[in-house]
């Protein structure tokens, strides 16, 4: 009874197409972690055989980056790489991130975001970026893929809420706020170490 509507399966890297079918039959979702999974040497998740089976798959880190950027460029990388082919998976690595994490927040959380709209969520980043080649709504997607990493976020608004402001944070003492982090990062070693 674990799997259903609201489950969210991590990695799924060494799954069956059977197990893809239950996974889809359950209306569970996926969450794959191409970095985690290249820097533990674990495998590469079969994203496009999901997709192929109607699997909702949404891209994250498992906490190796905190750039999704950056997870976008190795989801795409990964996937052509353990295809042999050049021209696969554009349309599922930016669909993971772009349309299927929207989705999966909506049916767990109950929350619209991915949308500019009456009633959604409001959540909104400015880029501090200067294209060198035309760009518009038809190649947003390949700019974003290859000229954007997540330090060039200069504004963030969540739930309509200014959060930083030309990178600075704006209700948060960041420095007391690390100062608290190191103090309870050295705790916790000083506790494994124990």
């Amino acid at each position: 009874g674990i799997l259903g509507e609201k489950t969210i399966l991590g990695h799924c890297i060494h799954i069956t197409k059977g197990e893809m079918g239950i996974i889809r039959e359950t209306g569970s979702m996926v969450v794959n972690n191409p970095q985690s999974n290249m820097g533990n040497a674990v495998g590469c998740a079969p994203v496009l055989a999901l997709f192929r089976e109607g699997v909702l798959v949404g891209l994250g880190t498992d906490a190796y980056t905190n750039d999704m950027l950056e997870s976008l460029k190795t989801a795409l990388a990964i996937q052509r790489h353990n295809a042999a082919l050049p021209n696969v998976g554009w349309s599922e690595a930016t669909g993971m991130l772009f349309c299927n994490n929207p989705k999966i927040v909506q049916r767990v959380l109950g929350v619209e975001v991915g949308v500019l709209k009456p009633g959604a969520a409001a959540d909104i980043i400015v880029m501090d970026y200067k294209p060198f080649t035309p760009f518009n709504a038809d190649n947003a997607d390949g700019h974003i893929l290859f000229g954007m990493t997540g330090r060039q976020c200069d504004t963030t608004m969540i739930n309509g809420e200014l959060r930083m402001l030309h990178r600075e944070l704006t209700n948060v003492d960041e420095e007391r706020l690390n100062a608290r982090i190191l103090e309870g990062a050295q705790a916790l070693w000083r506790g494994v170490n124990a």
